[in-house]
């Protein structure tokens, strides 16, 4: 069996590791997931308007995401739902968003790249796709953890780690927050977290199957 260069080897882990890690979670952001869980917090009354009018403005703002745009969704017809503070709040984390795409698509193509590079190394390749499943997996259970039991600490963290102080706090009045509101994000987490933990689980199978495929072989 020829002996797998170690940079095909460094670079399979660790896309592998990132495409575990942000799979999952990025496909929440669709708008069929948001508008059930938005229907299931009462986004609708709260916002004086049904779950048609809510979905007429946040499927734009999660395209505006991905384009860049600019969050000047209305749900009245005339004025933006979202104020000056809020729009370029919603800017901030559509970059962050976009930037996780960029490397979701990269872990994806360098994964493909070096998975066929180890395609003659299957028993290094299924040890490898075990340890980065293993590794990604046992860290979203310890975040996830985090985030049930010190939800607002996380959510936090989380922000203060990613964005300009001042820039993401709003108060209660505020429509960002009557259309993602705390328990929205609170489930959107745990399910985040569960996503990642089951790529994980189909990474280690995959990485299993090489292992045995590599046993049958020799």
């Amino acid at each position: 069996m020829n002996r797998a260069p170690a940079a095909s080897s460094l670079l399979f882990v660790i896309a592998a590791g990132l495409a575990i890690l942000l799979s999952g979670p990025l496909l929440l952001f669709n708008p069929w997931f948001v508008s059930f869980e938005q229907g299931r917090f009462g986004v609708a009354p709260s916002l004086e308007s049904d779950q048609a009018g809510v979905d007429r403005v946040t499927a734009p703002m999660l395209a505006d995401l991905v384009r860049n745009g600019d969050f000047g969704e209305s749900l009245n017809g005339s004025t933006p739902i979202l104020d000056a503070a809020e729009r370029s709040h919603m800017r901030d984390v559509g970059g962050l968003v976009r930037a996780l795409l960029a490397i979701e698509v990269v872990a994806l193509i360098v994964l493909a790249i070096a998975g066929r590079r180890l395609r003659n190394a299957r028993a290094r390749r299924g040890r490898l796709l075990l340890t980065a499943a293993g590794g990604v997996g046992a860290g979203a259970i310890l975040l996830a953890a985090f985030f049930a039991i010190s939800f607002e600490a996380a959510f936090a963290a989380f922000h203060a780690l990613f964005f300009a102080a001042g820039t993401w706090q709003f108060g209660p009045d505020s429509n960002l927050i009557r259309l993602f509101p705390e328990p929205f994000w609170f489930e959107v987490s745990l399910l985040a977290g569960a996503s990642i933990v089951l790529s994980a689980l189909i990474a280690a199978l995959l990485g299993r199957r090489d292992l045995r495929l590599a046993e049958a072989a020799a």
